[in-house]
């Protein structure tokens, strides 16, 4: 349920721009109320960039990845990204701040 979660949140933020920081906005803002912090930025475009570079070589697991659940992940975004951005919401979601609110 995390991970089909996190997909739809990825997939919503994904559809609303394609401007890396107003995504990542997005996503904090909904699950945290707040935007995130220099820090906590840069550690998830670290996670980011290496979760695309992985998923754009290996687009198998991309799609397994958006595959998980019983919703359909939209067919205009791109797999390597929408999986990517799905280990971000995920990440996040995961945070202490998330689940203690």
């Amino acid at each position: 349920q995390f991970v089909e979660s996190s997909r739809q949140l990825a997939a919503q933020a994904l559809l609303y721009s394609q401007d890396k920081s107003a995504i990542l906005q997005f996503i904090a803002a909904r699950l945290l109320s707040r935007e995130l912090s220099t820090t906590e930025i840069e550690i998830v475009n670290e996670t980011l960039d290496f979760s695309y570079a992985k998923f754009k070589a290996a687009p198998d697991k991309a799609a397994a990845l958006i595959s998980v659940g019983e919703s359909i992940a939209p067919e205009k975004l791109d797999p390597a990204q929408l999986a990517a951005w799905t280990l971000i919401a995920n990440q996040i979601l995961n945070m202490d701040e998330t689940l203690n609110k």
